[in-house]
């Protein structure tokens, strides 16, 4: 499993058509202001990051956000001080996480100033609204990608069912680097509020509750104040019980086993599970990280370098095949950062083809910490989609139990 091949792949679909400049930034209707727009910008800076090479646009992408966002320099409507748009903070983490990065990766001053008036005047306003968050609203089932169902109690609602505590990750970072009160004290009314939902009733998306968790982990790698960790290591012991698929992949929300997964999740979990190895050296980090690698994230990517989801394979499904050839709007993007995290930590992925091949309690068998799949009548270590052309990949089924 070629990782540098992951990487190159991943790089030169960032340079298609979709992240152009001229498509990077979404029309005035987009649902999910500054969503693509950040997503872009932080998996821009993290290849950067791994190879010190920019995508040729991206100063000019830079340049023009003070004309492409409102007067307080975000995407999407001014807050009115009567309705919060969870989409809209949801999005915002990510531009919010790219602004920081572009600060700490290339010195470039101005996202800092950015990053401030996205706090001050998107989320700081917003903390009250958290202490009213309409778990009980009326959700309907969502498409891949999220969209609003409607208004409850002040609150424009998605069928990603709890994004509004998406921009823990940001926020987080945020305070890492300016130390604001307000901001520590709005994300202990956020985290409250997260803590006291029940994921599974009221069937919060995966992707939220962990990238949710990477920034509760990151207060703690800030105060390390233990609850933080505790915290994590709760919410992230229930995830791999009632989130995980077979595969080390997600379902999409919890409590919907029938529906698909989604690699953001799995990068996500791929983070954590890098983290809380780092935080607490227990080797089951360390195991629940690889396998997570060579198991979910090998298979999410296609041959044109973007991600997409899969089935959720189960006890009484065990079927692996792709559900959507790719997902270019999030996962392709996010994607990046599962790079990146891997690159940080690559000595960690070594692997032993002559390690005994061992059957667990599932009937998943593995050779080190790689599955061993049925494809084609034989018996074959899992692979990555993106060796596979799209033709092939999108009839592609792999038995998962033998």
């Amino acid at each position: 499993m070629n990782a540098k091949r992951n990487i190159e792949l991943n790089f030169k679909r960032l340079n298609d058509e979709p992240y152009s400049l001229q498509n990077l930034f979404r029309p005035a209707e987009y649902d999910w202001p500054g969503d693509w727009e950040g997503r872009a910008l932080l998996a821009f800076l993290h290849h950067y990051e791994i190879n010190h090479e920019l995508v040729p646009h991206f100063y000019d992408f830079l340049n023009m956000l003070p004309e492409k966002t409102n007067r307080d320099l975000y995407f999407g409507k001014l807050f009115d001080g009567k309705v919060a748009d969870e989409q809209q903070l949801s999005g915002h983490n990510w531009y919010l996480r790219g602004l920081i990065q572009a600060y700490n990766s290339l010195s470039y001053d101005k996202a800092r100033d950015y990053a401030k008036s996205v706090v001050e005047n998107l989320y700081l306003p917003i903390k009250d609204w958290y202490f009213h968050y309409p778990l009980d609203g009326r959700r309907e089932v969502g498409d891949v990608s999220g969209s609003i169902t409607g208004t409850v109690d002040g609150w424009k609602l998605s069928s990603d069912v709890g994004c509004a505590f998406m921009c823990v990750d940001g926020l987080a970072r945020y305070f890492d680097m300016t130390h604001d009160i307000r901001v520590f004290e709005l994300l202990e009314v956020i985290i409250d509020c997260f803590m006291k939902t029940d994921l599974v009733k009221y069937k919060l998306q995966t992707h939220t509750t962990l990238t949710c968790l990477r920034g509760i982990l990151w207060l703690y790698r800030t105060t390390r104040d233990k609850k933080y960790l505790e915290t994590v290591i709760e919410k992230f012991a229930f995830y791999e019980e009632n989130g995980m698929t077979m595969t080390y992949e997600n379902f999409n929300w919890f409590g919907r086993r029938d529906t698909w997964t989604e690699p953001c999740a799995v990068v996500d979990s791929f983070i954590l599970a890098l983290q809380l190895y780092h935080f607490t050296k227990l080797e089951k980090y360390k195991t629940l990280a690889r396998r997570i690698w060579f198991n979910g994230l090998q298979f999410c990517q296609r041959e044109n370098g973007g991600a997409g989801p899969n089935s959720c394979v189960t006890k009484e499904q065990g079927i692996l095949k792709g559900s959507m050839y790719e997902a270019p709007f999030c996962c392709t993007m996010r994607y990046a950062e599962g790079l990146y995290e891997y690159y940080r930590h690559e000595s960690l992925f070594t692997f032993n083809p002559n390690a005994e091949t061992v059957k667990d309690e599932y009937g998943r068998m593995f050779t080190d910490d790689v599955m061993l799949v049925k494809f084609k009548g034989e018996t074959v270590p899992i692979f990555s989609c993106n060796g596979i052309p799209r033709n092939e990949a999108e009839k592609l089924e792999l038995y998962i139990f033998h």
